[in-house]
């Protein structure tokens, strides 16, 4: 039987499509101006965190906790973020250092923030029980 989660995963993602689908027509792929920059965030928000977003506001637990499901919401929007000014602002700079460096320093950092305190929750949860 198909569970509740994987069919908010579904509807996630085909909403993903959708708004995707719908963007294309106006012109707004990856490359093509400002635009795209909300295609791109609409379109990875929705497939990567939108089901996450959906049950941590209704409280479902499921699978996993609702305090994973923040947690994970922060760091999608973080690496959503970095990537951006990654790929958009990459050539642009700070001071003396290139927005690409702060990005891809700021990506690194979260990930490893992010394991790091996964990996402390699910070792607490484990002693718990």
């Amino acid at each position: 039987m198909v569970s509740r989660e994987t069919v908010i995963h579904v509807r996630a993602v085909l909403l993903g499509f959708l708004a995707l689908a719908l963007l294309t027509p106006f012109d707004a792929g990856p490359e093509t101006g400002p635009a795209s920059v909300v295609t791109f965030l609409l379109f990875y928000g929705l497939v990567l965190g939108g089901s996450h977003l959906y049950l941590a506001l209704r409280g479902e637990d499921g699978m996993v906790p609702v305090a994973a499901r923040w947690r994970y919401l922060a760091v999608l929007a973080v690496l959503l973020a970095g990537g951006t000014a990654v790929f958009y602002g990459g050539e642009r700079s700070v001071g003396t250092i290139e927005l690409r460096t702060i990005g891809l320093v700021v990506i690194v950092v979260t990930s490893i923030a992010y394991l790091v305190t996964e990996s402390v929750a699910g070792y607490r949860a484990s002693r718990s029980e």
